[in-house]
């Protein structure tokens, strides 16, 4: 049997300058994306209590709760929250929701008497926003690593666009639904047949 080929001193050094690469790679430092952009995170918000309720307003939000809201939802991927075994997170998220209500409404989810079957259509969606964050595509694994915004040929800030369509993206769903819930418990009350109803309609 012929002995195998010695690999020369460059071929040694390309893999070791890989092997640095990679580990390089995975050293690199996820950097918050719903914290980069703080006012368009909370401008978000803004159609889930308008025109809610006499008195509700997005703006009543004080700063600590909004800046723990933009908190935990950057914990999602910065601590790689695993999709399959997210309960105590997403009890987080709801408990910052209630609170988000309160201070914006003057009620939380217990006041508004969102009940049982409400409060699960809302963990759903959030679940399915832990989903969308944990897949970290392309785009998204851009945006975590460099935040740094930078100007195209227009003078527009090309990072915070990439951001803030990021984050528009990823939250789309549990804020149609947090909205959506609190306008059947202002009419009718949140019951598991008021979000049925909704439902068959779709």
């Amino acid at each position: 049997m012929a002995p195998l080929p010695l690999q020369s001193s460059n071929a040694v050094r390309s893999q070791e300058e890989y092997f640095r690469g990679l580990e390089k790679h995975e050293q690199i430092q996820r950097k918050p994306v719903f914290s980069f952009d703080e006012d368009y995170t909370f401008s978000l918000l803004e159609p889930i209590f308008r025109d809610l309720c006499p008195g509700a307003d997005y703006e009543k939000l004080s700063e600590k709760t909004h800046r723990k809201f933009c908190f935990e939802l950057d914990k999602c991927d910065l601590q790689a929250i695993n999709p399959g075994d997210c309960d105590s997170y997403i009890d987080s998220l709801l408990e910052i929701c209630s609170d988000i209500t309160k201070e914006c409404t003057g009620k939380g989810f217990h006041q508004w008497q969102l009940g049982e079957a409400a409060i699960l259509e809302l963990r759903k969606t959030w679940k399915h926003f832990v989903l969308l964050v944990s897949t970290r595509d392309f785009e998204w694994e851009n945006l975590v690593q460099d935040t740094d915004d930078v100007q195209n040929a227009s003078g527009e800030c090309v990072k915070t666009k990439a951001v803030q369509f990021a984050i528009s993206q990823k939250l789309m769903v549990p804020l149609q639904m947090w909205a959506l819930l609190l306008r059947l418990a202002a009419g009718q009350g949140a019951t598991s047949r008021g979000v049925m109803m909704h439902r068959s309609r779709n």
